[in-house]
């Protein structure tokens, strides 16, 4: 696997790094951390957070000694609901997961070295309790384990990454990026190329860190919209509420979150049309599109011209009722993108107005004539992009 990029060992006190993320309770005692699970019927996990874990192979090799009072496996997690590894209390691999490598061997003390090595693609590692081949159950609330050390290293995973053909790969076009990519597309980082649009510096830089890990990746430091040039930025007190457009109070100031979208600042952005960044060589045609810019979403899409027709699905924030100045609205974007083959698939309600159907996201795909005439690369990539997005199959 080459030198490490990182490499720690968790042992007594360092073992407290480890957080409860479920349904657990954990003690240090001695140079141990003794596990519990509960009885309430949920995931059992511990968790550590590293942005150095984030689309690396990473190694573990756990030490742990199961307790007399055991009922459980010893259970190694990748978030997103995917399992590496589970171990029965006899040493027996109960379950190989996802991971590439796995053993499980006994010491003289009695405990047993598991040492499993898989591809991360999120920022967290998790270890815990299961049972019969499930993460998620009801427990005893007694003592299932004590965990003896815990030695991550992690290595570079370009040709993981890359497995999948240029060709073949989706090109998700990410328009307002701040936080990183969505979970079911770092799940499927080895079929992607990402093109990230941040305008904020700071944001852009982030999110560069550990996308640039992904072949292909872009993070472009621009906003996206209808015309070239400067634009306001209304900075907010929640920065996920910043936009082009002015946050409009007459409807805002009925609402508690309404708070989080005071305008604290603004600044100037350098906004572009996604189709001169086409047809000067800089990004690629989209295959996906996600858009979260805050009632900005009209222009940005006009922004993208001939290319809509050939994208195969569009995932966005909307609203029906003008949480910012000037905005379009659901049926505005409707419109517009039926005149590129697209359907609305799914409309999901977000819940930030006490219950008011104010926001919403919307999925559109091509049409069904649309996907029927697609030649069988695009239809195979129309699958995926369905998979990922939970978007039943046209029949």
């Amino acid at each position: 696997m080459g030198e490490a990029i990182f490499s720690k060992s968790y042992a007594g006190d360092a073992l407290s790094s480890w957080e409860i993320a479920h349904e657990l309770s954990a003690s240090v005692d001695g140079d141990a951390l003794v596990v519990r699970d509960s009885i309430r019927y949920d995931w059992h996990l511990l968790r550590l957070y590293d942005p150095a874990f984030l689309y690396r192979k990473v190694r573990m090799r756990c030490v742990v000694k199961f307790l007399p009072t055991t009922t459980t496996s010893f259970y190694i997690h990748h978030y997103g609901g995917l399992d590496i590894a589970e171990i029965a209390s006899d040493g027996t691999i109960v379950n190989r997961g996802v991971g590439t490598d796995l053993s499980a061997n006994a010491l003289a003390d009695g405990a047993f070295e598991v040492d499993a090595t898989f591809l991360s693609r999120h920022g967290s590692l998790s270890i815990g309790c299961s049972k019969n081949g499930g993460g998620v159950y009801a427990g005893t609330g007694l003592e299932q384990f004590a965990l003896l050390s815990v030695l991550v290293e992690t290595f570079d995973a370009y040709g993981e990454l890359s497995r999948t053909p240029a060709d073949e790969r989706i090109t998700l076009v990410d328009v307002g990026g701040q936080g990183g990519l969505q979970l079911k597309w770092m799940l499927r980082a080895e079929e992607i190329t990402p093109v990230v649009f941040e305008p904020l510096a700071s944001e852009a830089m982030a999110i560069r860190q550990t996308l640039s890990r992904i072949p292909g990746a872009q993070v472009v430091e621009k906003a996206l919209a209808n015309t070239s040039g400067p634009q306001k930025l209304f900075v907010t007190a929640g920065s996920f509420c910043s936009s082009l457009r002015e946050p409009n109070f007459e409807i805002l100031q009925h609402y508690p979150v309404g708070r989080v979208f005071e305008v604290v600042g603004t600044q100037q952005v350098e906004c572009v049309r996604y189709d001169e960044l086409f047809r000067a060589g800089v990004v690629p045609t989209p295959d996906v599109i996600k858009i979260d810019v805050q009632g900005f979403e009209y222009e940005v899409l006009l922004g993208f011209g001939h290319l809509l027709e050939c994208c195969l699905a569009i995932e966005l924030e909307t609203h029906v009722v003008p949480i910012y100045r000037g905005q379009k609205l659901l049926g505005d974007i409707v419109d517009v993108l039926g005149d590129f083959g697209f359907a609305l698939r799914q409309l999901t309600q977000v819940n930030h107005f006490d219950g008011d159907a104010v926001e919403f996201d919307a999925l559109f795909t091509k049409r069904r004539d649309r996907i029927a005439a697609l030649a069988s690369p695009a239809k195979k990539k129309f699958e995926v992009i369905g998979e990922a997005l939970g978007v039943p199959p046209y029949r």
